[in-house]
């Protein structure tokens, strides 16, 4: 079983540089990591910064159909919005302190199974948990 890494700081100049690997790289990680580079870059250079080097992480992994457009972009929102309306000393207080987003499925109240799924979700950021694919 592979140790979870909690160095957050290093991990994102890693996902930025397209360094990091997939080991330790947890559900939790994801989260850290994304807070770091959020509080370091405006949101959408953070969001460029953070996809880029996860589709390097999945493509070196071989595993490129794993990167996932919409959750990318879904967790990052949420993520920055909570830390617009709050302070956090560390990515572990941030953690620690929302809970919620650790939690297996919590995009499922924001997106249908299918919809999260889906090719398209997968290329490019959806909005709506609702809207139907190739309905215009």
């Amino acid at each position: 079983m592979t140790r979870e890494r909690c160095d957050y700081a290093v991990m994102a100049q890693e996902i930025a540089a397209g360094t990091l690997g997939p080991e330790g790289f947890t559900h939790r990680a994801h989260l850290g990591v994304a807070y770091e580079i959020l509080s370091r870059h405006e949101v959408f250079e953070a969001m460029a910064i953070y996809a880029g080097g996860l589709r390097a992480l999945t493509a070196a992994a071989g595993v490129p159909e794993k990167f996932n457009a919409t959750v990318t972009f879904a967790f990052l929102s949420l993520i920055a919005e909570r830390m617009a309306q709050a302070s956090y000393d560390s990515a572990e207080a941030f953690l620690t302190q929302n809970p919620d987003l650790l939690r297996k499925g919590l995009l499922e109240g924001y997106f249908s199974p299918d919809t999260l799924s889906s090719a398209l979700a997968r290329r490019v950021p959806l909005l709506s948990a609702t809207r139907q694919v190739g309905v215009h």
